[in-house]
């Protein structure tokens, strides 16, 4: 059965948030943050490979739905530590950029209002990894 927001045509079983296993691995991961944490700081640098990051800088309904309560000079904090965490991020790798996408939050980027953003960005990663 389709669903709106679906991957392309795709079911409800087919769209990856709603998967059980992959809710399950979500889970799992979230069930020991200082793990992960470790693995993360022992990772070493990041390779040398295009990377860019896509940063929507607006809150968007989903976001304020599930932040109910929460003050707006605080969201616009997230947000503002979120930019900066990613353009650190962007400038660990030589060939690292973070793309501010006016207009749009974590949720509505890709999935409504700026997809046209994520097609490009892959389309530019592999034009720098051609090079």
């Amino acid at each position: 059965m389709p669903v709106r927001g679906g991957s392309a045509g795709g079911s409800v079983a087919d769209n990856l948030h709603v998967r059980r296993d992959w809710l399950q691995v979500r889970l799992s991961e979230s069930s020991d943050l200082d793990a992960l944490y470790d693995e993360l700081r022992t990772a070493g640098p990041l390779p040398d490979v295009p990377l860019i990051v896509l940063t929507g800088t607006a809150v968007d309904d989903f976001k304020r739905a599930v932040s109910a309560g929460v003050p707006e000079q605080a969201l616009l904090g997230e947000l503002d530590g979120k930019r900066r965490l990613y353009n650190e991020l962007a400038k660990s790798v030589p060939r690292g950029e973070n793309r501010l996408i006016e207009g749009v939050g974590h949720v509505t980027l890709p999935l409504r209002r700026r997809t046209d953003t994520g097609a490009q960005a892959v389309r530019d990663v592999l034009a720098l990894g051609s090079r």
